[in-house]
């Protein structure tokens, strides 16, 4: 064996090394690939994402893409399409208005009673309308409203989309020369859009009546007390963001939720994953845009935050 090293050595072959070869068998030439101390997998010609930011970068990307595919279908096929929207809507709010007023009420009656005894120990009762305004607006009512839209409205959008998706439905659209984004995502979209705003102010109607019911009963406190302080902190700027935060919460739970429904595979297994996935998805996709939508409201219109 010696010999045969010296003897390619002599003839100016020496002998590959064993990290060599082992490079050679796995193709880390021009084509291969290797794997690094912190899991990102090189190619000759670049690199390529470890398995969780793959993950991740699907599961953020494909709702993007969908949405702009969804806005090109806005700009394109507009016919008919408030009266797809109505349907649907009202199919959507058909689902959501039971869940969603036992849902408000049940969290406006913990809320309201807990805040209720901690003014009462301070001597500030008359003061609930103040902390309403800034708890029940800014920040409760939307994000149960989103929680309430998403396991209900959402899980349904998910369920029909993939089960059209499994059955190949949406294959036979495209055959028939028909746009299933414009049938099956863009109206339903629109209207869960509208629908997550409706809900939120159902929802602030109904914590603000428990607040009116139970300060004044509990409280002892008059009504006008109550009433005036809510309506002098209640401005323009916290209506508006208030509106176009559950419009922009409305349109991403739709977005990820019929993302998961055209992306749906391997039969009832694969729609009962997608519907769980899009559920947690959307709840944790709420709760992030509240809260960067906040900062961002806060930040350009600080004299809301002043109490009255």
């Amino acid at each position: 064996m010696e010999r045969a090293n010296m003897a390619d050595g002599e003839a100016g072959h020496p002998a590959p090394r064993r990290e060599d070869a082992a490079a050679a068998t796995n193709g880390g030439g021009a084509g291969g690939t290797t794997t690094t101390g912190r899991g990102i997998a090189k190619t000759g010609t670049g690199w390529r994402p470890s398995k969780p930011l793959r993950r991740v970068m699907t599961e953020v990307g494909q709702p993007v893409m969908l949405a702009v595919e969804t806005f090109r279908t806005l700009l394109r096929h507009r016919r008919g399409l408030l009266a797809d929207v109505r349907d649907d809507m009202f199919d959507q709010f058909k689902k959501v208005a039971v869940p969603g007023f036992f849902a408000m009420f049940g969290y406006g009656m913990l809320l309201v009673t807990f805040s209720v005894s901690i003014l009462l120990i301070l001597g500030a009762a008359n003061r609930l309308g103040t902390i309403y305004l800034a708890i029940v607006i800014r920040e409760i009512t939307p994000f149960i409203a989103g929680t309430v839209v998403a396991g209900v409205v959402g899980t349904a959008t998910t369920t029909e989309i993939g089960a059209r998706k499994i059955r190949e439905e949406i294959d036979a659209l495209r055959v028939l020369g028909q746009d299933p984004i414009r049938i099956l995502v863009l109206p339903r979209v629109i209207g869960l859009a509208i629908v997550s705003w409706v809900v939120n102010t159902l929802g602030i109607i109904v914590i603000v009546i428990q607040g009116y019911v139970i300060v004044t009963i509990l409280g002892g406190t008059s009504r006008a007390a109550y009433l005036t302080n809510f309506m002098q902190n209640l401005t323009v700027p916290e209506l508006v963001g208030n509106f176009v935060k559950m419009i922009l919460i409305g349109l991403l739970i739709g977005f990820i939720c019929a993302s998961k429904g055209m992306h749906t595979d391997s039969g009832s297994e694969g729609l009962g994953r997608a519907v769980n996935q899009a559920v947690v998805i959307s709840v944790l996709a709420v709760f992030i845009l509240s809260v960067l939508f906040n900062m961002v409201l806060l930040g350009s219109v600080p004299q809301i935050t002043v109490s009255r």
